[in-house]
């Protein structure tokens, strides 16, 4: 990371996303984000980011880390959106209602906060990077946490010369598992993480620099597969249950 880098300017980028650094002013999104009970009943932490304080504090301690860890962080995501598309702007009624400046001010894409992705230290060994993601429910499905994932495999592999990136999620967490497994992550089983259980998944850079190479469609039907294998292991240990009980 650049040290002359601007707080704005996008750090990574992808046809669809950028990632940046936090800045205060991005305290209320991280308040608004953390506020749906979709997003928080998915995370192994339950950190109050609904907090002004907690929110305010981690952005600074992440202006921080940034500069302690280079390379390493905690990224704001945006998408870029433009607010009228081709169909709007061809509306006479919408073309008769605005002046041609407002027009053209609302055809061209704006930044949009989607949530955050991150390369960090694992906390329980600092050795080691850790990669994740919080995506607002409104962009979810949509391939952003790939998209992402992939931008900072490639920084991890690429830029830092890490042998391998670690991924945490909640056992059984089906999304999860189908996105780090397009990555290429190989699934560990489970362990803990911030002393909660935790699915646990690797990565190595070997590993990487082959499967990259393959399309994104190809990589996402093996995934699809990781998931059915998870779906029958999460029926067996149901009936496994039921049958004790």
């Amino acid at each position: 990371m650049s040290t002359m880098q601007t707080q704005n300017t996008p750090w990574l980028e992808s046809p669809r996303l950028r990632l940046r650094e936090f800045t205060l002013a991005d305290s209320s999104r991280l308040i608004k984000m953390h506020q749906d009970s979709r997003l928080t009943e998915l995370l192994i932490d339950q950190l109050p980011f609904e907090q002004h304080s907690f929110s305010n504090a981690f952005i600074r301690r992440m202006i921080e880390i940034y500069r302690e860890y280079e390379g390493l962080g905690v990224w704001a995501a945006e998408r870029m959106r433009v607010i009228l598309g081709k169909a709007e702007l061809n509306d006479p009624a919408v073309r008769e209602a605005l002046s041609d400046e407002a027009l053209e001010t609302y055809s061209k894409p704006r930044p949009e906060f989607v949530g955050w992705f991150n390369l960090m230290p694992v906390p329980h060994d600092e050795k080691e990077i850790e990669l994740g993601s919080r995506l607002v429910p409104a962009v979810w499905g949509n391939g952003l946490a790939i998209e992402g994932g992939e931008l900072l495999l490639a920084h991890a592999f690429d830029h830092l010369y890490r042998e391998q990136v670690w991924a945490f999620s909640l056992p059984g967490h089906r999304a999860v598992h189908f996105c780090v497994h397009t990555l290429g992550f190989e699934d560990c089983g489970i362990g803990s993480y911030a002393d909660q259980p935790a699915q646990v998944y690797k990565i190595k850079r070997s590993h990487w620099q082959n499967w990259r190479q393959l399309p994104r469609k190809q990589r996402m039907r093996y995934a699809i597969e990781a998931c059915k294998a998870l779906d029958d292991a999460n029926a067996l240990t149901q009936l496994k249950k039921e049958c004790v009980l």
